[in-house]
């Protein structure tokens, strides 16, 4: 088969390699679709990913769906030919963590295409992956491979909207309207939010999360429109920060009412300066969301029962042989959400 194999910054090579063998709890699964993360930018563009640095070539991508080849022991519950979500998690199920419900924590974790482990753990930039076959939710024929490709990334959302608490009648301000932006902002929506304001650089991300849920853009980097906007919405109950911005962070402090709540969900490039008095006079709840647990199913019953429908977040498509360009493409300002078609 054909895989990607990231040997640093901006190298990706395109190299043949054995089809995998599949473990015991494993089936076989030809990816069809697979979405390009931040994640996977940060690899290709600088080699690693914040702390997580590859000690060896390795594949990136999980954001992936496709098609079961081989079910191995599973053939009851996956038989060949079943259509299928990855969730690309593979917690240890034994650590305190995971006997808490709290899998997403686990210090043993194996992520598809993330250097958190050692060694790095291969992900879906080639034609075959080996699932455990608990990571693999078998979807409608209704449901393309593209959108069950989106599973992960609105599992991250749901999972940063459930940090939050109860949304539903608050007003809500999500700071960067990136891919997982968007897919907060239609999350908070779907759960019930009173208003929801949507802050970024970019117009067209602005525009498209006006299109599908915002009830108030904001230029990110005007303060007087994120003042107004304040001052329209009578406070933000809740505050997720999704861009990964210094200032994004700052403005969260700042604008996050009295008894609010804040949700760092977007990773920060270096030691961020917090607002502790902030937490204190106005005794702001600030949490952190990192991956997800336990919403994958809930994820998937979102989209399939057409609740959400995540196909205008596709801003670009490429081939597998394009994979590369698609990359590039992902890594720049003129995208929302990049998806790799293999079919």
């Amino acid at each position: 088969m054909r895989a990607f194999y990231l040997h640093g910054a901006r190298d990706l090579r395109l190299s043949e390699v054995d089809i995998p063998t599949i473990e015991a709890d494993q089936v076989l699964v030809r990816v069809l679709a697979t979405g390009i993360c931040g994640s996977d930018q940060h690899y290709y563009v600088h080699g690693r990913n914040g702390d997580f640095i590859p000690e060896r070539p390795f594949v990136l991508g999980h954001e992936s769906a496709g098609e079961v080849v081989d079910a191995g022991a599973f053939g009851a519950l996956l038989p060949v030919g079943s259509r299928v979500a990855i969730d690309p998690s593979h917690p240890c199920h034994q650590c305190s963590q995971c006997r808490q419900g709290r899998s997403n924590l686990c210090p043993n974790m194996r992520y598809f295409g993330s250097a958190a482990c050692s060694p790095p753990m291969d992900g879906s930039f080639r034609e075959y992956v080996p699932v455990p076959a608990s990571g693999c939710y078998i979807i409608p024929d209704t449901l393309s491979f593209e959108a069950a490709a989106l599973l992960e990334p609105l599992a991250i959302a749901l999972h940063g909207v459930g940090r939050a608490g109860a949304v539903a009648g608050r007003q809500v301000l999500v700071t960067g309207a990136g891919p997982i932006g968007q897919l907060i902002g239609m999350v908070a929506k779907e759960y019930g939010a009173a208003r929801l304001a949507v802050s970024d650089v970019r117009d067209d991300a602005l525009q498209l999360a006006t299109r599908l849920w915002a009830d108030i853009p904001i230029r990110a980097d005007d303060a007087a429109q994120m003042t107004a906007a304040d001052a329209a919405m009578g406070g933000f109950d809740v505050v997720i920060e999704a861009s990964g911005s210094p200032a994004a962070l700052a403005v969260a402090y700042q604008h996050c009412k009295p008894g609010g709540t804040i949700v760092q969900l977007g990773v920060q490039p270096g030691p961020a300066t917090l607002s502790v008095n902030a937490i204190m006079q106005k005794e702001i709840t600030v949490r952190g969301s990192f991956r997800f647990a336990h919403v994958f199913a809930a994820a998937l019953d979102l989209v399939a029962n057409r609740k959400l429908d995540l196909q205008p977040l596709i801003s670009h498509r490429y081939s597998f042989d394009q994979l590369v360009d698609g990359v590039k493409t992902a890594s720049d300002s003129s995208s929302i959400k990049v998806l790799i078609d293999y079919s």
